[in-house]
């Protein structure tokens, strides 16, 4: 599948990458490891990567820092963890440190600057791309009153940021592709507690219609179809999540039991700033027994919207304890939608 954001063919189907994931960060025979230091500066060069293409990963962060030394932005008594801050492309659960295969690796980190960065492109072929940290989290925010929402990302120096997580749900896993510059990190664990949430809500109140309000890149509302709810409602303010959360509909289509994805407009023409009226229609998904829509915009503005019985809403805010306080919102919601809301 072609990224829509590079446009290169790096996606793929959720099933693919499925199919792979125990294989993806395994070293080959001939795959040597030296665990390294991570407190003081690498002691010595690391070895050229395997012939199988692989490299250990503190192997990659020794290269990089010695990359930096010579480009001046380290003197050499940096810690190695201040290279920056690793995120391995697909995002699986793992027992051990990966063997990483090339274009494998995004690093956020507020030490590289445009030139370094191009030069570890294309002298580490493990990195995939490089995100000069910012001064706040990506995104918009996540209480109701978006106000005083300040629209940020992180900026991209090299390659494409656009990388998969694989959640695991009761049903197999879910891929969340996501554009890493513009959203918060979530990292899979072995047990998801928020997917545990969700499935056990789905159990206990089968819902007709479940609502991800604040739906990031789509990943508890791609669950809840998995799990086999008819019809699903994804919304998100921020641009990069809203649109994801339909490309993850593509990713996950047969999973999900699609059998065709629209979208309404493509990636760059997504209101990348706060909305004060919507929402905007984003994507829909079609099956037999399946309709997923997608939308952009503020959620206490997308109760109009859903006209279902039996709703099952959740908010995955960023900011939880500040959003479980906006009582006024919750009662406006439960008044207007009707059905269980819940924070996972």
């Amino acid at each position: 599948m072609h990224c829509p954001v590079c446009g290169q063919d790096h996606i793929c189907y959720a099933q693919d990458l499925v199919s792979r994931r125990h294989e993806i960060f395994s070293p080959c025979s001939d795959c040597s490891r030296t665990i390294r230091d991570k407190t003081g500066p690498p002691e010595d060069s690391p070895p050229p990567p395997c012939h199988c293409g692989r490299a250990f990963i503190d192997d990659v962060y020794a290269r990089l820092y010695f990359l930096l030394v010579d480009a001046g932005l380290f003197s050499g008594d940096e810690a190695l963890s201040a290279v920056g801050i690793p995120l391995i492309d697909p995002g699986v659960f793992l027992r051990s440190p990966p063997f990483l295969p090339t274009r494998s690796l995004i690093l956020i980190s507020s030490v590289f600057d445009d030139d370094a960065a191009h030069r570890a492109y294309h002298e580490v072929p493990q990195i995939s791309a490089i995100l000069k940290e910012g001064k706040d989290p990506p995104g918009v925010g996540d209480c109701a009153d978006t106000a005083s929402h300040v629209c940020s990302e992180h900026r991209l120096l090299c390659g494409c940021d656009v990388r998969a997580d694989l959640f695991p749900t009761s049903h197999g896993p879910v891929v969340a592709y996501k554009k890493q510059g513009a959203s918060h990190i979530e990292f899979p664990h072995g047990v998801d507690p928020k997917i545990r949430s969700v499935e056990t809500a789905i159990r206990r109140v089968h819902p007709s219609l479940f609502v991800d309000a604040c739906s990031g890149v789509g990943t508890l509302g791609i669950t809840s179809g998995v799990l086999g709810v008819h019809h699903i409602v994804l919304n998100d303010p921020w641009y990069a999540a809203a649109y994801f959360s339909g490309f993850n509909l593509l990713v996950n289509k047969k999973s999900l039991g699609l059998d065709e994805c629209e979208f309404a407009m493509d990636f760059p023409h997504l209101s990348r700033e706060k909305l004060l009226d919507g929402p905007l229609p984003v994507a829909e998904g079609f099956g037999a027994e399946k309709k997923v829509e997608v939308f952009q915009g503020r959620m206490e503005l997308l109760s109009p919207f859903i006209h279902d019985h039996d709703v099952l809403t959740v908010f995955d805010p960023f900011d939880k304890k500040k959003f479980r306080q906006n009582h006024s919102f919750f009662q406006g919601w439960e008044n207007d939608v009707g059905g269980e809301v819940f924070i996972p």
